[in-house]
């Protein structure tokens, strides 16, 4: 028979036909004078186990040697190394089972409390509140979420702890419109901005987060920013225009200097 007489016969196609013969899991068989090869009953066979091994979820480079295993065993249905070949399946199964029930858990979750799948849980939860509220589809806001996912693969456990105390500390203190506030002050910041109107505008976003200062970690703070730090900086200024980049790296400088000086007070 020819290769699609047996594909049909077998429930497969002709290109997993060549894909078997290309890793060595079918022998090729000979052609005949017409340059076409010439498949025999026990081809579909053996194409017929490969697709039974194949649904009990045996992999394509494991099947070869467990064909062999069986024909080993021609008395033996259930041979001694090909009852191990099933355990060895059967474990990989369950871990499968248990990956996907987990991969399902974590779906619930994030629909439950529509969290962005984008980030890791704990990090989504944390900054849920922050990133929530009418901000329009501005570049800032784009590059702000672009730096909260680098942020949230890349934090490590000390700054995730740093920032679920900034939040907590938001929420208790009944911060975020504030926060809200001055964000949208900054997102309107024309490029042009007076120097007066930008001082005004650092002056009061200072003495929103100046209760904010012990939540932050001074290890975090001092030396030398880290290549991931770096990245994400480089983010958080790609939607911003000049003026407003001014504001944002003179806020982080007050930030950093009131952070270290309470290292020093302590």
């Amino acid at each position: 028979m020819k290769s699609g007489e047996l594909a049909q016969l077998a429930g497969v196609t002709v290109r997993a036909l060549r894909h078997y013969h290309a890793i060595g899991l079918l022998p090729e068989p000979p052609r005949g004078e017409n340059g076409y090869r010439d498949y025999t009953v026990e081809d579909l066979a053996h194409v017929l186990r490969i697709k039974r091994l194949a649904s009990l979820g045996f992999s394509l480079d494991r099947i070869g040697e467990v064909l062999e295993e069986m024909d080993a065993h021609p008395t033996d249905g259930a041979g001694s190394r090909t009852s191990d070949a099933l355990d060895e399946l059967d474990r990989e199964l369950a871990l499968q089972i248990e990956r996907l029930q987990e991969q399902r858990s974590t779906i619930e979750l994030l629909k439950r409390e529509q969290l962005d799948p984008d980030l890791p849980i704990r990090f989504a939860r944390a900054i849920k509140t922050l990133m929530s509220g009418p901000r329009a589809d501005s570049p800032i806001a784009k590059a702000d979420h672009t730096a909260m996912l680098l942020a949230g693969h890349l934090y490590t456990e000390e700054d995730l702890a740093e920032l679920e105390r900034v939040v907590a500390t938001i929420e208790e203190l009944n911060l975020m419109e504030q926060l809200r506030a001055l964000q949208k002050r900054v997102d309107e910041l024309a490029p042009d901005a007076s120097q007066e109107e930008q001082d005004n505008l650092v002056k009061d976003i200072e003495a929103t987060m100046i209760p904010l200062i012990d939540c932050f970690s001074y290890e975090n703070w001092e030396g030398d920013y880290e290549p991931t730090e770096l990245l994400m900086i480089e983010a958080l200024h790609r939607g911003l225009n000049e003026a407003q980049a001014q504001v944002s790296d003179r806020i982080e400088r007050i930030l950093e200097d009131r952070i270290l000086a309470k290292k020093a007070d302590s």
